[in-house]
Parts: C-alpha cells; structure tokens; sequence
C-alpha cells in the first residue's frame, strides 16, 4: 500500500508491518525513497504515516521511534481514535522521564474536550506501580496500610542498614546493590542468607508502611495477578521503553494481558539505564520480534538540525550493535545553509570555559527572551544544555576552570522540582508531632538526630514485639528526639514572628545549612500545621527529570528526555568520553535543536587528541573550530587533518 499524494501513489508505502515483520529487508530502499522527498512531500509523508499507523485496527503495535520524531503526536491521534472508536475506554499513558509526562499532560488537555481528557491519565510507571499499591494495600505478602511512603534512593541506604543491623553485619555479596537488583531483574535468591535478609526487609517495610523505587514495581505486579480488578484501564500507552527493565516489563504484561489496545514506543539505542536500573535494549527487541505485535517506524526527526540530524544518523549506524533494530532515521527538512556540527579544540580547560561564557554573551538576548517565555510557559526545554561524561565535572580539574563554570552558571541555575534538605528536616519534626502514628517519619527524625542504625535496631525490635509505634516508646532517646519535634513544631507555628526569626530559632534546635535560601523557601511554601507532604515527597522519589532551567549544566545521560536550542558537550577527548557509552552520545548529540559544539580541550586529565566518536561523524557534517581564550580567538579550519595537527601542536612536549 503507497500514500496517496494528490490522488497519486507517489510516496513509499506506510512503514507498517501487520503481522510483526521487521522492516530489515527493505529499509535500504524505502531509506532512499524517503531521503529523495522535497520538503514538502517529507512532512506529507511524515503526517500520513503517522495518520496510519494511529488508526490501524490493530491491537498491539511496536513503534521504533528515533530521537525527536513525533512520538507526542502520533499518540495524541491514537488517543483520540480510541477515544472515538469506545466511548467508555479508559486510557492510561506512562513512560520513565516526569518532563515527558508533564508534556503529555499538556497536550492532552489542551487537544481534547474535557469529558475525554478526563479519561486519559498519564503518569510515570513508578506513578502507576503507587496507585496500584495505594488501592490494593500492597499484595497478599507483602501488606501494606494506606498512605504507603514512597522511600527515594537516597533514604533506602538508611532502611538498608537498618535490615543490616538484625543481622549483625552484612558484606559482600550481601549488599544492599545486590539485594535491590533482585528487583530489577525480578530473579531472587531464595537461599540463606538471602531469604533471611528479604524476610527482614519486608519486616522493616511493613513496620514503616514503605516500599521502595524497585520492590514497589514487584508489589505491584503481585497486587495485580492476584486481583485483576484492581486494572482500571483497558487501552495502554508506554514510552521510552528501551528503560525498563525486567521487573517493570512483568508488570506491564500483568496490565496489558486483557487489554484492547497496546502502544509501545521506543528505540533501543536510546538505552541509557542498564547500570542505574537493570533496563535492557534487548526487551523492546523481543517486542519487534513477536509476531503478536504489529511493527512500525517514525522515520522523521523534526528536532534536531539538518546537519545535526544526519550526522547523529550516521555516527549510530556506523557501529550499530548485532541484533540492534536497524531503522530510518533523516531530517525532516532538507537545509543546508543550517550550522554544521562545531567540533571545537582548546589548548586549556579555561579556555574551554571561556568559549562557553562567550557563547552565552553573544546569545544574551535570545536567552532572556527565551526565559521570559519559559517564565509565560510558553517554552518549557532549556535554551542551552552544557553536558559532560562526568557528573562531578572531573575533566576541568585544572586551574579552578570547573568552579569558575559553575559560579559563572549560577545566574541561570537549575530549578528545583522539590525541596530542599534543610526544608525536609524541618518538616519532618514538624510531621512527627501530627502524624505520630508513621514510623517512617520518626525513624527519619532519628537520623537526624545522629542516632545510627545500631542504636535504632533495638528500638525498633523493642516496638515490634509490644505491637506500637516507634514514639510511643517509654526510651529517653524516644522522648528527646520526641521534645525537639514539638520544641520545632511550635516555632515554626508560632503567628507573631516571620520566617526570618523562625529560620534563626530553629537554626539553634538543629542543624540547617543554608538560613538564606531556607527562609526565601518557606517565605514562598510554609510549613503549617504539622502536616507531612507525603504526596509530593512521594512524586518526587518516583520520577526523574523535571523542570528544567534556561541553562542546565548535565549529564549526557541526565539530558535523556529533554532538549535544547543548543547543544555543548564537554569532555569530547580520548580520555573524559570513556567515561560514557555511545548511546549516552547519540542521546546527547540529539537533544540539538539548532546548534551542537563538541569540545575537545587539551590538558583535561592528560587528553592528547579528540575522541574516536568524534572522529566517526563525517566531515561533511562538521565545521572545525579552534578557540584560545586570549583574545578570544576562533579560527575555522579547512580539514579535519589539519584540526588533528593543530591539537597534536598543543600537546605539551616532554
């Protein structure tokens, strides 16, 4: 079947493949076809595909989609054929980036009619695994009460040590890394002692109604197989799902099993997450593989530049894995007066710095204008994303340069998407006086205390066996810790002083490491009346990537779901890019809307030339560039040789 252009069948056929067929035969010729499309007939074929592909009777269908190819809007006409076709279908969209859903969210209450927004719910998979829990009360073993505390990464290590300390003393390979995996790839080790250190786990859990960012994914798939009434939604909607891994797969075929609709989208050279989270590329390969799914492709990039486009295309095809999804992956429009990719060398990381700040100079009033529009809401991606290999910044470690970047960036700093330290200590002594009852929140407020796991361990014990709560233990540690919550409590609540006067009191209770930006918070989000925000502590422990700033200073990886007017990645050299993947610089070298710089500085942990990922981008693609911060000199270079040369010049001789 060919589109119809004009009454004509110009175009190539639909990439749509009923009966799960992998494009791999013919991807070469239909890739010919679409690169020799003017401008015109590319969006036509572009709308049109996508057009197909949403209304396709289908009912479980795979979509390999590249980075910025339409994704948003292919499920929006999706949503809205199934809105069409049953008028009582029930709709839920997840995916793994909390700025993705926040989009979503967006559009669909901007595209739809109230009455059918209203029945589409969009989330995070962790988001969905919580309200499953929070209906379910947890599974058959593993109960749980209502308002179950959602425990982010960084408190785990408390609870850990705490199941750590009923068993004395834990090493390798009985470590909480190892324990959390279990989760991930939902594999467990039922022997001793494994078994004894789960059984604790659940104990501790129970006691503090808790579940983590890995089991509560478990939990949830139990609660389900065990009470399939508990799936409310009959038409499902993932994305980015080269990120899950195992465990959140099973859960999603527990969800899925009866559904009437199926839509997963990803790409698996997009996988960032196998380290972080056990996520595995090779699960949406076993999706384009099944003959139960229908397979199509998004062969467009609307995001990213001409050059920027082809050049990204060409870097993750020239070494693409065995076994990998081989997919389409052009520009959408055609323009070569766009800026090539800048690969850029310096002599020194200060000059790598400079060529930054200069950058933001030169571009000073399109960024402000950019930030009054993100301020309106109108904009909501970053105008510039400076990323780097490492996320403590290593590669500048001479001279300052790093601190000096970092200050000078502090103008446009990252917006918080939650509070902070100071602010959660706070509400914690205040919590624990109204909601004495949650073990998890004075547990907490013992940590802050100073009081270790080994010094908590018989307590807890002690509360387990009387069948009580944690404060309401006659212990002089308990009634000391106890005081100081109400003695918090009452300043902060007190009507005739300001945050001012607040913070400095509440300064001499216990310890608070910023009192300026402490008041400026509670100036504009008090704390009253005792109450804990376990509800938007909760969201923000389950989701990744929220708001960002005009200027964000990140990761490669950290960028993941996010995208920029310009891109500039740091550390593009033989030694810092090691500390990354290829896919980590595909997914960088695409968050590009208009221009990307690569830079290789010299003197960057004893950097003598540029990066073999840097080489692999043709030099057709590229624009070579040498800056020196004295004067602050950029020079164009007419080869790529002769750019090599030129850094091979500036390695210091022995």
């Amino acid at each position: 079947m060919t589109i119809s252009n004009d009454g004509e069948s110009t175009l190539p056929r639909e990439l749509f493949n009923e009966r799960g067929e992998s494009f791999e035969g013919e991807l070469d010729e239909l890739q010919g076809e679409l690169d020799q499309l003017d401008n015109d007939d590319r969006r036509t074929y572009r709308d049109a595909n996508a057009r197909f592909i949403s209304q396709h009777p289908s009912k479980r269908i795979l979509i390999v989609a590249g980075p910025g190819s339409g994704k948003s809007f292919l499920f929006l006409k999706r949503i809205q054929n199934w809105l069409i076709e049953n008028d009582s279908a029930r709709i839920y969209v997840s995916t793994f980036v909390r700025k993705l859903v926040k989009d979503l969210q967006s559009e669909v209450s901007i595209e739809l009619e109230e009455i059918d927004a209203n029945r589409v719910t969009v989330s995070t998979l962790h988001g969905l695994a919580r309200s499953i829990l929070e209906r379910s009360r947890g599974s058959a073993n593993h109960r749980r009460v209502s308002n179950i505390n959602v425990v982010s990464e960084e408190w785990m290590n408390t609870i850990w040590n705490d199941v750590a300390a009923f068993h004395g003393s834990l090493s390798t390979p009985y470590t909480n890394s190892n324990f959390f995996k279990m989760f991930k790839t939902d594999v467990f080790d039922e022997e001793n002692p494994w078994s004894a250190i789960a059984a604790t786990y659940e104990t501790i859990s129970h006691f503090y109604n808790s579940v983590g960012f890995n089991d509560m994914i478990v939990l949830a798939r139990e609660a389900i197989d065990e009470r399939p009434e508990l799936i409310q939604h009959s038409y499902w909607i993932f994305d980015e799902f080269q990120d899950f891994n195992v465990s959140e797969n099973h859960l999603i075929q527990s969800l899925t099993a009866t559904a009437e609709g199926v839509l997963i989208a990803g790409d698996d050279e997009q996988a960032l997450y196998q380290k972080l989270k056990q996520s595995h590329p090779g699960i949406i390969i076993s999706y384009y593989e099944d003959s139960e799914f229908a397979n199509a492709m998004l062969p467009f990039c609307s995001r990213c530049g001409y050059w920027i486009c082809l050049a990204a295309s060409s870097f993750i095809a020239a070494s693409r894995a065995a076994g990998s999804i081989k997919k389409i992956y052009l520009p959408l429009f055609v323009d070569e007066t766009a800026p090539k990719v800048q690969l850029v060398a310096t002599p020194t990381p200060a000059s790598e710095v400079d060529y930054i700040q200069r950058f933001i100079v030169r571009h000073r009033a399109e960024l402000d204008e950019h930030i009054t529009r993100m301020a309106a809401g109108e904009e909501t991606d970053p105008f510039l994303l400076i990323l780097t290999p490492d996320k403590k910044l290593k590669l500048l470690a001479t001279g300052g340069a790093d601190e000096n970047l970092r200050s000078w960036l502090a103008e446009w700093s990252a917006i918080s998407s939650g509070r902070s330290d100071d602010y959660r200590r706070i509400q914690a002594y205040c919590s624990a006086v109204g909601v004495q009852a949650d073990n998890w929140v004075f547990r907490r407020v013992l940590f802050y205390e100073g009081h270790s796991s080994l010094q908590v361990q018989p307590l807890i014990e002690l509360a387990l066996n009387a069948g009580c709560k944690l404060a309401e233990l006659e212990d002089r540690l308990i009634e000391e810790a106890m005081a100081r919550c109400h003695e918090v409590s009452s300043i902060v609540e007190h009507e005739e002083w300001d945050w001012t006067v607040k913070v400095q009191m509440l300064s001499e209770q216990i310890n608070i490491r910023n009192l300026p930006s402490l008041i400026t918070e509670l100036e504009s989000n008090p704390i009253s009346g005792g109450i804990f925000a376990t509800e938007e502590e909760a969201d923000e422990a389950i989701e990744t990537a929220g708001a960002a700033a005009a200027v964000e200073l990140l990761t490669l990886v950290g960028s993941k779901g996010l995208s920029s007017k310009h891109v500039i990645v740091m550390g593009c050299d033989n030694i810092n890019l090691n500390y990354t993947t290829r896919l980590a610089f595909f997914v960088a070298m695409t968050r590009a809307r208009e221009s990307l710089h690569l830079i290789t500085s010299l003197k960057s942990r004893g950097c003598v030339s540029a990066h073999t990922f840097v080489d692999e981008i043709p030099d057709a693609y590229c624009e070579f560039l040498l800056y020196k911060k004295t004067g602050h000199e950029l020079t164009e270079i007419d080869s790529r040789r002769e750019w090599n040369n030129q850094i091979a010049r500036w390695i210091p001789k022995r």
